[in-house]
Order: structure tokens, then sequence, then C-alpha cells
């Protein structure tokens, strides 16, 4: 999507908000941060939508903005908390996705970087590089060493 074709802020904001919200806590694991991070996004996205030039597609451009202000607000406040908001409520397979959330969580960032945007947000791998500014043999790495500590962490019962 080119600049000139870029949508009107308030239809980025409608059709973006849930998935940039919910990206925000699985980075960041605590709602207040991640409604802070939320706004912030917008903010630059509002301020920044003339610079996006369309290389990308238009959810890998927010998307790499999202993880630059996580990145941002979790080096500045290393103590992150709670991850049970990210999840839904009336799933009968709750405390099962809650182990497997918290063994995500409790990755290194490179490797939990890479699982969130891989498995959760479904990007291709090509889609990673793009977004951390990583090569893709990097993030192949990434995510076979993570697939490993997961699997230390859950077991031989874990599935992939």
């Amino acid at each position: 999507m080119s600049r000139k074709n870029i949508k009107d802020f308030d239809s980025i904001y409608l059709e973006y908000k849930d998935y940039i919200y919910r990206t925000c806590i699985l980075y960041l694991k605590d709602h207040h941060l991640a409604e802070d991070c939320t706004q912030d996004v917008f903010i630059k996205v509002y301020r920044k939508q003339k610079s996006y030039k369309g290389i990308s597609s238009l959810k890998t451009w927010i998307t790499r903005i999202c993880i630059n202000c996580c990145r941002d607000m979790l080096r500045k406040r290393k103590a992150v908390d709670n991850l049970d908001e990210s999840l839904p409520e009336d799933e009968s397979d709750y405390s099962e996705k809650l182990i497997v959330s918290e063994a995500v969580m409790s990755l290194p960032l490179q490797f939990r970087e890479v699982v969130i945007l891989y498995y959760y947000r479904e990007f291709t791998m090509k889609e990673i590089a793009e977004i951390t500014h990583t090569k893709i043999p990097n993030i192949e790495y990434r995510i076979r060493r993570a697939k490993e500590l997961l699997k230390e962490r859950l077991g031989d019962d874990f599935c992939e």
C-alpha cells in the first residue's frame, strides 16, 4: 500500500486497535502498560503516517512500531507482572494456556519476540525479519531455540 493509498487514521485505528493491544499484552504482561503502549503506538502511527512508504504491508509497519514501543517500555520497567488479562476467561483449557503463556513469557526477549510474532500473530519469517531488522537465518535459529527452551520447560508433552 503506497503512501497515496494509506487509509485515514480513523480507519487504521479501528482496524488495528485490538490487534495492537493484544500484541502489547503479550509483550508486556500488564494491562495498564499495554493500554499506554497502544496509545503510544497510535500517536506514532498518526505522526509518522506520511513516512510510510508501502515497502512492507501496513500491518507489518504498525507491528514494527508496536514492538519498538514495547521494547522501550520493557527497558524502562524491567519487572513485568501479570499475563492473566491476555487470556480469554471463557476458555475451558485456561490453565493449560496459562502454563504455555507463562513459559513463553519466561523466554529471553529475542526468543519470546519471534514466538509471539510467528505463532501468535502468524507472521512469516520474512515479515518477522523485516519487523525485527534481523536476517531470516537468525529468525529460524531463534524459533528453533525457543522451541527447545519451551520443550525443556514444559516437558516432552509440549506440542508445537
